[in-house]
């Protein structure tokens, strides 16, 4: 009973958070408004071969970017898992994360993202063929997960993340959360919520912000002044999902699910995703999946995916997991992810 009144209170809890990021996304006036778009970067290759529809079914530690509440959903004890992504424009994230259950206190996980823009090369106004100096940004997220099963249809997941971005001599500092539900009915259809990026107001600080300057109208020769400039704050890229799957089982070897998600932004367009995804004797996967923009369809750059899986378990208790998707991207080279997981 007390697992139950916890579970609905976190859904209660949810929902509230969820009709108000809402509210607050539907001002078309706040796209393009936010930083930290790292955090948007989807990492994980199951979740990416079905379109990234997959937040009412996702588990283990792929669970951690798309829904916390799937982390104890798992059927491993521990879980390690790499991941690395090839994005846009030559960029790349690498990914990892590890996890375990701790009984009745739930599933705690740890996460790493490193977004990589490899070596840049400084040009500016008056030195456009370049300064020579090379800048390497850093952007790093970290996330630490909590999850739980409070029934045997609930789950619920909490996550902390820390934000640090850093380039040339400025640097920013932030913190994001996000929560996570998911409900399994007694008919078999799956239903996720999650409620991503929550988190105060990020700024630039450092010593590129500062100038040396003359005061205009006094007199030759006189004492230059420091000036600090105040770089403009800038929210969290938020959202709110809403998901839907069904497994449906082919006799005793095989299962097909369908998958949905609708996600609301608070600084761009809303998203539409469908996935599918076959399994042959919980082994062998084949997943396919689409994604669109509700609004700005003509610059919305990323359309169908596909990906396949491989599972194998070995003796001992020990399974190994592989899995690839593809994501085509208009403009650019197609992403690809690749990610190695090990549960015991």
């Amino acid at each position: 009973m007390r697992g139950n009144k916890l579970a609905l209170v976190a859904i209660l809890v949810l929902a509230t958070l969820a009709m108000t990021s809402a509210v607050l996304a539907g001002n078309k006036d706040k796209k393009g408004s936010a930083g930290a778009m790292e955090l948007l970067i989807p990492v994980g290759s199951r979740a990416m071969g079905m379109g990234g529809a997959s937040g009412a079914i996702i588990t283990g530690n792929e669970a951690m970017f798309w829904n916390p509440a799937g982390l104890a959903g798992s059927d491993a004890s521990a879980e390690a898992t790499f991941s690395y992504l090839s994005w846009i424009a030559n960029t790349s994230v690498d990914w990892f994360a590890v996890s375990a259950k701790f009984g009745q206190l739930g599933s705690f996980g740890l996460s790493g993202k490193i977004f990589n823009f490899g070596d840049i090369y400084e040009t500016t106004e008056f030195e456009t063929e370049g300064t020579g100096r090379i800048i390497t940004p850093t952007f790093v997220t970290v996330g630490l997960t909590w999850s739980r099963q409070m029934t045997d249809r609930i789950f619920f997941g909490f996550n902390t993340k820390v934000v640090s971005e850093s380039f040339l001599r400025m640097h920013t500092t932030g913190i994001a959360f996000d929560f996570g539900v998911q409900y399994i009915s007694q008919a078999g259809i799956r239903l996720g919520l999650t409620l991503n990026n929550l988190g105060p107001l990020m700024r630039y600080e450092g010593e590129e912000l500062q100038r040396t300057v003359s005061v205009p109208h006094t007199e030759a020769g006189a004492e230059q002044l420091d000036m600090r400039f105040q770089a403009q704050t800038f929210e969290l890229p938020s959202n709110f999902e809403i998901s839907l799957a069904y497994p449906y089982k082919i006799g005793s070897m095989q299962q097909v699910t369908g998958l949905f998600s609708y996600r609301n932004h608070n600084s761009s367009s809303d998203e539409w995703q469908g996935g599918i995804e076959y399994g042959l004797n919980d082994m062998i996967f084949l997943r396919g999946g689409y994604g669109f923009a509700s609004e700005d369809k003509a610059n919305y750059i990323f359309g169908f995916s596909v990906g396949a899986g491989l599972k194998y378990k070995l003796p001992g208790g020990t399974t190994l997991l592989f899995d690839y998707a593809y994501r085509d991207v208009k403009w650019f080279s197609g992403n690809q992810w690749v990610t190695m997981s090990v549960q015991f």
